[in-house]
């Protein structure tokens, strides 16, 4: 997380945050608060930016105008989701994301299901992509930003079992983020032994599969892009259903018509 000092290089002279009017207030509150995911009070962003509460209250009603920032109930202040819709619609019209959400869409369209586009950020997974079919009739509750813990997503096995390439990897990974593993259904795997097990499968077939891990009732295909290195994937793609509509086993035997149509938009991006 950045610390407050990544501020500094708005107002250039050396008298600091006094100096600070109009934009460069507004833009060095946003630098601030991005440090302060759980918000921050009046009181603090004033100590912080050594400036009048009158004018940093002022530059944030024009944020929360804006929806760049967000009030809670508490008056503590956080960056908004208003925010967040800007940085990912800039997101999406980068290469990676722009490439793959053709095939996003055809997958979409030949299954009948929701698809996904997401990397690995630590232990979590974010989703920079996701298309629904045009007449699905379920609403997944994913969001392009959002995350989910990877050990127990599809997309999310399918990046770590190539991260994780050894059973000491395995074994200091959940010793290190193992408390926080939650059991979210009966299927969740959470010890090292278990997710070795399923990073050695997964390695050896090519693909990944949530068996309803992470939300009862939800199953997924996840398949591991390669477009710029042989032994780490960039990212995964996502066929996630709704298990009594579209079973697993039938999801798993997809999987060759779902490689071929990724060769088709992509070219040689699978191992």
């Amino acid at each position: 997380m950045r610390g407050v000092g990544a501020v500094e290089a708005v107002g250039t002279n050396p008298d600091g945050f006094t100096s600070l009017h109009g934009a460069d207030r507004v833009l060095a509150i946003l630098n601030v608060m991005g440090s302060f995911p759980d918000g921050v009070s009046l009181n603090e962003l004033a100590r912080l930016m050594n400036s009048p509460q009158a004018s940093v209250h002022r530059a944030l009603a024009a944020l929360r105008r804006a929806d760049l920032i967000e009030q809670d109930p508490d008056s503590r202040y956080r960056l908004g989701y208003g925010l967040l819709r800007l940085a990912f619609s800039y997101y999406e019209e980068l290469d990676q994301v722009g490439r793959v959400r053709p095939v996003l869409a055809a997958l979409a369209s030949a299954f009948g299901e929701t698809t996904h586009f997401a990397t690995l950020d630590g232990v979590d997974v974010v989703y920079l992509a996701k298309v629904q079919p045009s007449m699905s009739r379920y609403q997944l509750t994913s969001v392009i930003g959002g995350r989910n813990p990877a050990y127990c997503t599809g997309v999310g096995k399918a990046l770590l079992a190539y991260h994780l390439t050894t059973r000491e990897l395995v074994e200091e990974y959940v010793a290190a983020h193992g408390d926080g593993f939650e059991t979210f259904t009966p299927t969740t795997l959470t010890t090292a032994s278990a997710l070795q097990e399923e990073f050695v499968e997964i390695r050896t077939r090519g693909y990944a599969l949530d068996r309803e891990e992470h939300e009862p009732g939800i199953v997924c295909l996840a398949i591991p892009l390669f477009p710029t290195s042989r032994t780490k994937p960039d990212g995964a793609l996502s066929i996630t259903a709704v298990a009594q509509r579209f079973p697993l086993e039938q999801l798993v035997a997809s999987v060759d018509r779902a490689r071929n149509m990724i060769r088709e938009h992509l070219g040689e991006v699978l191992i």
